[in-house]
Order: C-alpha cells, then structure tokens, then sequence
C-alpha cells in the first residue's frame, strides 16, 4: 500500500504542479457569521453564495479546496455554480446545456447514424440495467453531456475512438482528468396531455421539446430502444448530476441535485424534493428494506405512490415481465401503469446519520434567497441533495475502489515491526470508526455524502452500490457500467484500469461503439476468467 502512494505521489508532483499557478485560496470563504435576514437557522455553518451567480453565473473559480478539518462549503458551492451555468437559459427559454458536446459529438464512432437520432435514450439505469416507471406507465429518459473543456480534452489527447480509449490505460497510463472539465447525467419525464396541461406540468421545470427512442421488445423479452426512429415528446428535468473537477481533485466533484416542490422553501429542508420521499426513522440496515411493511409516506411524489410499503419500493420489475403497450408499461389486461415505487434510503445521503450536512442546508437556503429577485427563474425550483469528492486525493491511483472499505490504506494492521510503514489502524477500529463519523472521520478516503444516490438515476441500488465512486473508480469497467470486480461471471469487460475509469461517458461510449457479438472475445485476465472483453476494432471511418 505504501509503495501505491509513493507512486501517486510521482504522478501528482509531474501532472499536479501545475495546478500552483492557478488560484491557490478560496476567492470567497465561508463567513461563520448567522445571516438570519435570509432564515438561516444561527446555529448553521453560513455556506453563501456569490450575489453575481444570478442573473449569468460566471465561470466557476479554479482553487484547491482545503480538506478536513475545514469547511466543505467550496466543493457545495461549487457544484451549484456549475449547475446554474448548465442550466442557465438562453433566448428561447432553452438551458445551456442541449449546447453542450455529448457523446455522439465528442466521440467518433464507427457507426453511421441519421440526423434526427433520438436526443434523449439509455433508458437502463447503471448497475444491473434496471428501468424505472413512472406513475403514469412512462419510464424515465436519461441525457449525458460535457462541457468543452472535457471534449477539448479527448480531442487534444487523441481519445475520440473506441480503440483509442481501450488502449489509453497503457498507453497513457499516467493520463488524468485536469481542473476545469465537467459532464452532467440529466434524468428527465415524459409530460402527457393537450397545451394546457402540458404547460401547467412544465411551469416550475426545465423543460423541452425533444426526442426519445422507440422502445420495443425482442425475441428473449428484452428492451430494445431504437434511437435512429425517434419519437417526438415534451419533457421536464426532474434530477442532474453535475460533476466537475477542481485542481488537486481529478476524481471529481459528484454534485446531485433533485428538483423541488414550487412553495418557498425558507427553511431550507431537503424534503422539500419532491421526487421521492425520505424514510426519516433510520438508516437501512442490510434487510429492513425487504422487510418493513411500513409505509415510507402517506402523500403521492413524482416517483412514488402514496402508502407504498417501503418492503414493495425500490424494487424494479424484471425486464422480461414488463408488459409495453406501444411506448408505456402496464399491467397485462389493463390500463394500469407498472410502476416502481422510490423512496430515499438514507435520508441525508450519510452513512452515519439522518440529519443532512449544515454546509448543504445554509446553502439551499441562501441561494433560494438569491432567487427571490428572480422568480421567473426555474433554476430556482432544484435542490442540491449532497455532494462526494475524495477528502484525501493523495490516494487517486489505478484499480482503486475509491470506498472506505477494507481495500482503505486505513484498514491496514498499525504501523509495527512487521508494517513499518503502515499508516492503518486495524480492520475493527477502521470500521468502527467509519460507522460512528462516516465521511467526517478522520479515517475516510471520502468527504461529503457518502450514501449518496439519485432516486431518479439510481433507483434500485441505493444499498447495494453505497455511492457514485461505488462505480466511477479507477477499476477496469463492465457493460452494466459498474467495476468488474463488483459483476465478474459472465460480464463483459469494456476497459482496463485506470485514472479516466471515473468518468462513464468513456466506458458508454466503448460500450455502444464494440458490444457487439462478433466483438466479443476471451478476456486474458486472469483475475476474471469468466469475463469476456469487448475488443473494438481498430477504427476505420465509415464510408461517407
């Protein structure tokens, strides 16, 4: 372990250092001062924004953020500001992000597709490719977007094709993300009904008039979305994930925010959200999910039934039982939806707690109190429901989980004769000590919400998969967009281990461009043998 970080250690000081000429301080730190003109609660971290983030956000300043113990307001901070640039409205009303690269413009595939392809698709939520359904039969559509200095920076490192990147890990093998780049995941609803009602749901939302695939079934009953015959839909952003770096932080920032109920929210309480409601009683343990028959609410939310016991939500249904009536799920026989009840699992998004971080809640509320001067405003009606980076970058390296699990160099037995370099406590005291201050601990690789999940993007998996560095690590990369050392048998196998594993537009762009039956061949991995390897052709550009 401590030959691992002596090696990261090589890496930071030829690539890190020059980040020391950008901006080293925080250009607006936090002022403990109780702000109680905007209903702060006084006994709250003042986590403020900038008065000039409204009406145009400015770009965001480029500084490394201090670790524990100080203030994790400038990497909350951070993330709303990259919000509101991605969403800030143009002429039409439209967010700057439809401008934005996405894959199919930061990448070149092999394939030739039309003109019209569907805007919007990847209807399979990562981890085991579950699909969630709304309350009116409709499943969710999914965007994936970055912004110029992300495709800026495939171009300049020649990365723009599938075989490119499948080699990358060797033959760039030091190669990490710099300051400045950001990709964003949208989560967005179908909105039904004649002008009226469709302006009436779209009054508090982003929203547009765009394109998904055509969904159909095969042969085996597995959904198929045919995204060059697309389908014309309005539909409303209910969740983003806004993840960006700063200097010292190629791991990225992972930012999730969810949108909000249209009342005032003066007290900035994060049930405010009204996706999904909270279970407020507890943390999950491992089976209370399956077991409890207790309601997680008693009032309806955009992807939640009323009185839906919480043992029957958070459970997709199995792809071969989804019964598709032209665009919509049903049940067989009847015009009823086949809904998948969310709720949160972990409350605040912690591990160790309920009560969610006083840095995200001064936050909310004091950029709610921005918004006030500009109503109109439907950036104003999101919330930022937690954030994650590593608290200690120091131990950004290849095939690294990125977890506060036994794989932590903190879990390692203590510093003796036989470890003498060993900076761990034991596997007990690591373990107890994350279970009483989870991300706070001093012992965490982690900062932030370290139970963190969107219940519109990762909806069945809020147990299972603890938090976005859970799948967006440094490990080689499956198809169902997860580690191969979490799904191994039977897998297939998109790219080795490396410092770019952590962004998945990489690995969707590798998965839709070589998982293809003739591109399927024995891995050569030892350490997972019943895996196969998408091997990409090497690229040949299609005839015009």
């Amino acid at each position: 372990m401590d030959h691992r970080r002596r090696t990261l250690v090589s890496v930071m000081c030829s690539g890190f250092a020059a980040w020391v000429f950008i901006g080293c301080s925080d250009p607006m730190p936090p002022d403990s001062t109780p702000r109680t003109e905007i209903a702060a609660p006084e006994a709250l971290e003042n986590c403020a924004p900038d008065a000039n983030w409204l009406p145009m956000t400015p770009p965001v300043a480029q500084f490394m953020p201090l670790p524990h113990p100080t203030t994790e307001c400038p990497f909350y901070r951070g993330g709303w500001q990259t919000f509101l640039i991605a969403t800030q409205a143009d002429a039409t009303g439209a967010p700057a992000l439809l401008g934005y690269p996405t894959i199919d413009t930061t990448f070149t595939s092999r394939f030739t597709h039309p003109a019209n392809r569907a805007y919007l698709g990847d209807i399979k939520q990562a981890g085991q490719r579950e699909i969630l359904i709304d309350q009116n039969g409709n499943s969710l559509y999914y965007g994936i977007h970055v912004n110029e200095a992300f495709r800026q920076f495939i171009a300049d490192n020649d990365l723009k094709t599938s075989d490119k990147l499948q080699a990358y890990p060797t033959a760039k093998k030091n190669l990490f993300f710099p300051a400045g780049v950001a990709e964003f995941k949208s989560a967005w609803q179908i909105v039904e009904g004649d002008a009226a009602a469709i302006q009436a749901q779209t009054a508090d939302y982003i929203a547009m008039q765009t394109t998904v695939p055509t969904l159909s079934k095969d042969a085996s009953g597995n959904i198929v979305e045919d995204r060059d015959t697309p389908i014309a839909v309005t539909v409303r952003l209910l969740a983003l994930h806004v993840v960006f770096t700063l200097p010292g932080h190629p791991e990225f920032i992972w930012a999730s925010f969810e949108h909000s109920t249209g009342a005032p929210d003066a007290a900035a309480v994060d049930g405010k959200r009204d996706l999904a409601p909270v279970f407020e009683d507890s943390n999950p343990d491992a089976t209370n999910n399956t077991t409890l028959t207790t309601p997680a609410s008693p009032h309806d939310f955009l992807l939640y039934k009323a009185g839906t016991p919480v043992n029957r939500a958070n459970a997709s249904i199995p792809e071969r039982e989804l019964n598709l009536v032209g665009q919509k799920f049903l049940v067989p026989g009847t015009s009823t939806p086949q809904t998948t009840p969310i709720y949160r699992m972990f409350a605040a998004s912690k591990s160790n707690t309920t009560d969610p971080d006083e840095a995200i809640t001064s936050l909310n509320n004091n950029v709610e109190a921005l918004f006030k001067a500009y109503p109109a405003d439907k950036r104003g009606h999101y919330r930022l429901v937690g954030a994650q980076w590593m608290d200690k970058p120091d131990f950004f390296v290849k095939d690294f989980p990125i977890q506060n699990s036994l794989a932590s160099p903190f879990a390692a037995p203590p510093k003796d004769a036989d470890h003498p370099d060993s900076i761990g406590i034991g596997r007990t005291d690591f373990l107890a000590a994350i279970a009483q201050d989870g991300a706070d601990s001093p012992y965490s690789i982690l900062a932030g919400e370290d139970r963190m999940s969107s219940t519109a993007m990762e909806s069945f998996t809020q147990v299972t998969f603890e938090n976005c560095f859970r799948c967006h690590n440094t490990q080689a990369i499956n198809a169902n967009g997860v580690a191969l050392n979490d799904q191994s048998t039977n897998a297939i196998k998109l790219i080795t281990p490396g410092l770019l594993n952590v962004s998945h537009v990489i690995s969707q762009f590798i998965l839709e461009d070589c998982n293809q039956p003739e591109n399927l061949k024995p891995n050569d991995d030892p350490l997972f043998p019943n895996a196969k390897m998408a091997v990409c052709p090497v690229f040949k550009a299609p005839p015009p």
